[in-house]
């Protein structure tokens, strides 16, 4: 184990407004480039949302036993054999029956020895899984009285790995709601997703904060849709006389997150749907709005196509009340002379779905800064002079031979990631355009990142396909490079895609 502690690490990492910085990750474990890299609470997020938790009953029982043990003896000495269960079988879907077979038996267990070995794992070790086990321990506890620990935990709290367990242990707590507003505050991915959905409105200044800042969140607004819009009364919002312009754009939020019913419930078990979108475009239509703002107003318009509401004809007529403005056009042009300006994402999709023709606008955007709006690539590729152009920039500012290291079995690059995530990109769009960008396909070969080979070997069979020609007739150099790194691949579908190739199976 490290020496510092996750604990002692995350308190020297919080910033001025009490917040742990955009992008934090703990240092001790490093993801290896051949293995799925899952940013903070997103493995726990996910199966919760869309996974059925398996309860290795063995396990729980072993793991019970070992603490039990642990706390009869004031000892400390199996901790590594709990971690690599807890390693093994995930935390998440052993902990509440762990904390259940616990709490059942709890007059045989040294309540005293309990408490202090669970602040040893929470606060004094340098393993995530432990961590959030002695969290769990903690939440068996009433300890709304001591303060000292609830700040402990609170700055735990503050990274989203953690905050589910916080969360779920201070519910318990006296005075657990108000914990997690404090914790709600100060947390933006799946942490926030977690605590929102366990935070009660108790009061006036809560039910406000849920409208206003509760749903917007860094991984997808609609997880807390039906959340906000229940919780914060958003038809209630509505129906008021006064809406400023912070709770309009919590609302517009909270509105465009309803309709989006991918991962969660939304709009088509919100009680007040038809009531609240009348009003909200009431609304709508007597402000000024902000692009973004627009931009979820042309996302209602295209929801509404296929909605089965009553007054249905009657929004889609508002929504292109809101459309029809004159100042759109000038509006979105600017942005989008402006690759810098933080709505040009947003102007660029506004002007796909209005059918605006401003391919040379993004062109220039791409030309500028090919690395960084990669993502636009799609757009503009469809030009087969910029997609020349564009080809040869890449072949010339992309470091080939860096990206080029040789055979691997990586899910993602160890280094350039950001010019790797660009040639899958690139990749994608020379299927259309044979022969053009083959130092990029060779390249794409000798990667050690799987996908992109697997990318390169889509582009020769569409060529392949487009030319009705094999790939020795097209390219002898890229013929001869694919039967080399055909030998030595080590990933079974790509080697099978490489002989189909060789052997002219696109046929």
């Amino acid at each position: 184990m490290s020496e510092q502690s996750i604990y002692s690490v995350i308190c020297e990492s919080i910033n001025s407004e009490g917040k742990l910085p955009h992008n934090f990750w703990l240092p001790f474990n490093e993801t290896p480039p051949n293995k799925l890299s899952f940013m903070p609470g997103a493995k726990d997020g996910i199966e919760i949302f869309h996974m059925n938790l398996k309860n290795p009953d063995k396990v729980v029982k072993k793991i019970v036993k070992l603490l039990k043990d642990e706390w009869k003896k004031n000892s400390s000495k199996s901790q590594g054999k709990i971690s690599e269960l807890l390693q093994n079988y995930g935390t998440l879907s052993i902990i509440d029956s762990v904390l259940e077979s616990i709490r059942e038996s709890s007059k045989d267990i040294n309540i005293a020895n309990m408490f202090e070995y669970a602040c040893q794992l929470a606060f004094n070790t340098s393993d995530e899984e432990l961590v959030k086990l002695g969290i769990g321990l903690l939440g068996l506890l009433d300890l709304s009285n001591e303060q000292d620990t609830v700040d402990k935990l609170l700055k735990l709290a503050l990274y989203e790995e953690f905050t589910l367990y916080v969360v779920v242990a201070v519910l318990n707590y006296q005075n657990g709601n108000d914990i997690l507003f404090r914790i709600a505050q100060k947390v933006d991915g799946w942490g926030k997703i977690h605590t929102v959905m366990r935070l009660e409105p108790a009061t006036d200044e809560i039910r406000e904060w849920i409208l206003r800042k509760g749903c917007a969140n860094a991984i997808v607004d609609a997880y807390l849709g039906l959340e906000c819009a229940n919780k914060g009364d958003l038809i209630g919002a509505l129906r008021g006389n006064s809406i400023d312009d912070e709770l309009f754009e919590g609302i517009s939020i909270i509105i465009d997150a309803l309709l989006d019913e991918g991962p969660a419930d939304g709009i088509s078990v919100y009680e007040h749907a038809e009531e609240a979108l009348q009003r909200y475009l009431s609304i709508a239509s007597e402000r000024t709005l902000t692009i973004i703002q627009f931009w979820r107003i042309l996302n209602l318009k295209q929801w509404l196509e296929d909605a089965q509401l009553a007054n249905r004809d009657e929004l889609i007529k508002m929504c292109d009340g809101i459309v029809c403005r004159d100042s759109w056009q000038n509006m979105i042009l600017e942005i989008l002379k402006n690759p810098d300006d933080s709505n040009f994402r947003y102007a660029t999709d506004i002007a796909r779905k209005l059918n605006m023709n401003v391919s040379e606008l993004i062109f220039n955007a791409v030309k500028k800064e090919p690395v960084k709006h990669f993502g636009y690539l799609y757009l503009v590729y469809k030009n087969p002079r910029y997609a020349k152009e564009l080809t040869k920039i890449y072949e010339n500012i992309l470091p080939l031979d860096d990206m080029a290291t040789g055979m691997g079995d990586f899910l993602f690059a160890k280094n350039f990631s950001q010019e790797h995530n660009c040639l899958d990109f690139v990749l994608q769009e020379l299927k259309n355009y044979p022969q053009l960008g083959e130092k990029l396909v060779k390249t794409a070969l000798k990667s050690p990142v799987v996908r992109e080979r697997n990318g390169a070997c889509r582009v020769l069979e569409e060529w392949c396909k487009k030319l009705n020609q094999n790939l020795q007739n097209i390219s002898p150099d890229l013929f001869s490079l694919l039967k080399e790194i055909e030998k030595i691949e080590v990933n079974a579908d790509t080697k099978e895609k490489m002989k189909n190739l060789l052997k002219n199976k696109w046929l």
